[in-house]
């Protein structure tokens, strides 16, 4: 019964690892920031999966505890993304709508 449950985390793992790889693939085309952002945090998510199944594997706890500073971590990280992405994407729109103000400006005139 040992074996089955060691043939079980390790082919999960590789199958959480091979998400990891395809959500990489996602970060790095795109095509939008968003998309980019998500996949960040999904790796962020299946990273915190493959250290669970690896403590239950190795039958060690204190995994656990990394996981839970590492899981902390990535919501962190997804959350100062978008702030900084919001503030990039605010900026933009207001160079738009001043873009369009002087086109206006120098219709009417």
């Amino acid at each position: 019964m040992e074996t089955a449950y060691s043939v079980l985390y390790i082919s999960a793992m590789i199958g959480f690892a091979i998400c990891i790889f395809c959500c990489l693939i996602r970060a790095i085309k795109g095509p939008r920031t968003t998309d980019r952002i998500l996949a960040i945090n999904m790796i962020g998510t299946l990273s915190v999966i493959i250290i669970a199944v690896l403590s239950l594997y190795l039958k060690e706890s204190f995994l656990l505890d990394i996981d839970l500073i590492y899981a902390m971590l990535s919501f962190l990280a997804v959350v100062v993304l978008t702030k900084v992405y919001m503030g990039v994407h605010r900026e933009e729109e207001i160079r738009e709508l001043k873009k369009k103000e002087r086109k206006i400006k120098e219709e009417t005139k």
